[in-house]
């Protein structure tokens, strides 16, 4: 099992005056007067992680913990981890989940490799927006030139409609035409950038794993981007799990049934090792 090695973690709730243990067993103290209850997790049937409390639901109780019941992030972060790990053994656990940049945790598996690039940092805003301009570029980039092109075009006609006879008045159209493509094209990337930074702001705002370091390792045997202070290192989620990449100027990423689930900007990878690493995603995961 994934992040079966992570510390587990004791969370006391001051609103319910309860006290929570995750580990191997989701194990609930209501006082010194009664019996711990202690569930394995399969007994466990849903846990919703909201922007504001943690809702685990068992077969026979339900149970909110605050999020600052959580002495900090790192602890929160842990039990996540450690919910996401049994996850894996217990699928039929339903999850819901804020949204994330961070693969899921019940994607990675229990795996030990010697030949691995380990690499750390964190997900710089900026570095996050642009993998996701360049990614849309790299999607989209031909479709948005094509549009601009059909509407260049379309400009030029109803000009020389408006203005008379296109011997007279192309030099007068054509410049108009072509500005008004550019200036519409711009705009539509500056569309694209303040999506992009929406997006990261959303993210940011209810996952504190955007502001912690972030080990990144990849290797033959699988990939990760995984939070420093709950990383083993033997956790990988394997290649089988992706289903394609896109390289484009500033990073790779990893996409697992048309949804990113690896960000690897470039700037994190030693130059001269860019090549054997981006060779080994390549010959693992096909490329678009």
């Amino acid at each position: 099992m994934a992040f079966e090695t992570v510390n587990g973690q004791k969370v006391f709730s001051s609103t319910t005056g309860m006290t929570y243990i995750f580990g191997d067993y989701f194990v609930v103290f209501r006082g010194d007067n009664f019996q711990p209850e202690i569930y394995e997790w399969g007994d466990v049937t849903s846990v919703n992680d909201g922007i504001t409390e943690m809702v685990i639901t068992t077969d026979s109780a339900v149970y909110t913990i605050e999020r600052n019941a959580f002495r900090s992030d790192d602890q929160y972060l842990s039990v996540r981890a450690i919910i996401e790990g049994q996850i894996a053994v217990h699928p039929t656990i339903k999850y819901k989940f804020n949204k994330r940049i961070l693969p899921l945790k019940f994607l990675y598996r229990n795996i030990t490799t010697p030949n691995a690039y380990v690499m750390r940092g964190v997900y710089e805003e900026k570095v996050i927006n642009s993998c996701n301009i360049s990614l849309v570029s790299a999607k989209y980039g031909r479709y948005i030139f094509l549009f601009a092109l059909i509407l260049i075009i379309v400009i030029f006609a109803a000009l020389v409609k408006i203005m008379g006879t296109l011997a007279d008045d192309w030099y007068y159209c054509l410049p108009i035409a072509l500005f008004s493509g550019i200036i519409i094209s711009v705009a539509i990337y500056l569309v694209v950038g303040m999506t992009a930074r929406h997006k990261y702001n959303q993210v940011n705002k209810v996952d504190p794993a955007l502001s912690k370091e972030i080990t990144i390792v990849v290797a033959p045997e699988g990939f990760a981007a995984i939070e420093s202070c709950v990383y083993t290192g033997h956790d990988l989620i394997p290649w089988n799990e992706a289903s394609f990449f896109i390289e484009t100027h500033v990073g790779v990423v990893v996409f697992r049934d048309n949804e990113s689930v690896f960000w690897l900007p470039k700037s994190y990878i030693p130059k001269n090792e860019q090549n054997n690493l981006i060779s080994i995603i390549a010959t693992r995961v096909k490329q678009r």
